[in-house]
């Protein structure tokens, strides 16, 4: 019986989640506002006066002073004599994709909490915690860009998360930073590439990639494009579902990745659907045929090259 109410509250949360963006897009007259979320808590979407979609939170707390950035104003108003307004007003509709991720994880960190001072407090960290994702200049990831995440965030939820906790797998993932290993942590270090199914060869785009005195692995995901109907691999479900299993600290730290990343969960990356077909894990070691950078020409600053993979099969390892 716990169990079954336990999935029962999940496929509420999960509902009102997907549904948080149609939301917006089903159209408000400016000034008119719909009440959001499971709990009692007051928290609003709906357009301001100058048209702008807006995320309120209606209660009793004791403001502190917040900037907001140019995409993502935020005000305060006094409502009434011991109430006021909190209010985050999206001032770009391209990113509304962004705002309405940014609402589903304000109305998720304060679904158990009562005390509307501390709801306060916790929505006012968690703007903080977004506000990087909201940059008016950012371009649109490549699809190519994508899979790429998609393998480093599959890594990250099934792999290094499990393997060295929330905290420690997020400091190790390195990938958005665009240094030399996705993942690093003391004497450990993975490479993750992600591939087409079919394709012969994963593409190594600098000497640094796999050049190491301690042994490494190269993890390869094998990813098929398929419709957008297909109930597949998103990047933006996926990260909004591993934004839902962190803590609030791990959750900043991710948040900071993705902004790294020049990710913004446009709507448009809903339609680039993958189906896992494969993942290999590869030792990388004095066996391994890679390129070294002690043993290249001083003359040679940069190289990239492509390794064919059934060439590779015998070191081939388990995580």
């Amino acid at each position: 019986m716990e169990s079954l109410k336990m999935m029962l509250i999940l496929r509420t949360t999960k509902n009102m989640m997907d549904s948080l963006y149609e939301k917006f897009k089903a159209g408000y007259k400016n000034g008119y506002f719909v009440k959001v979320g499971e709990k009692a808590h007051n928290m609003f979407i709906g357009k301001d006066e100058e048209g702008r979609f807006c995320f309120e939170f209606r209660g009793s707390f004791t403001p502190v002073k917040l900037i907001g950035s140019k995409p993502l104003a935020v005000n305060q108003y006094k409502d009434k004599e011991t109430s006021y307004i909190l209010r985050f007003s999206l001032e770009q509709d391209e990113l509304l994709g962004c705002f309405a991720a940014f609402g589903e994880d304000l109305i998720s960190a304060a679904q158990d909490i009562t005390d509307e001072n501390l709801i306060y407090h916790i929505l006012s960290d968690r703007f903080q915690a977004w506000k990087k994702l909201f940059k008016s200049d950012r371009s649109r990831l490549t699809e190519p860009e994508i899979m790429g995440l998609i393998g480093e965030l599959l890594f990250l939820k099934e792999k290094a998360i499990p393997k060295w906790g929330e905290s420690i797998a997020l400091d190790s993932w390195m990938g958005p930073e665009k240094t030399h290993k996705d993942f690093s942590c003391d004497n450990e270090w993975f490479e993750i590439k992600t591939i087409n199914s079919g394709k012969e060869t994963v593409h190594i785009s600098s000497i640094e990639q796999l050049d190491s005195d301690m042994p490494g692995c190269l993890y390869v995901y094998s990813f098929e494009k398929m419709s957008p109907s297909y109930d597949g691999l998103i990047v933006n479900k996926l990260i909004r579902n591993i934004l839902d299993s962190l803590g609030t600290h791990p959750k900043n730290i991710f948040l900071n990745k993705l902004a790294y990343f020049g990710f913004d969960f446009s709507p448009e990356y809903d339609n680039l659907v993958f189906r896992k077909v494969d993942e290999n894990c590869y030792l990388v070691d004095s066996d391994f045929p890679r390129l070294k950078r002690n043993l290249l020409p001083l003359a040679i600053s940069k190289c990239q090259y492509d390794i064919i993979l059934t060439e590779i099969e015998s070191l081939k390892s388990s995580l």
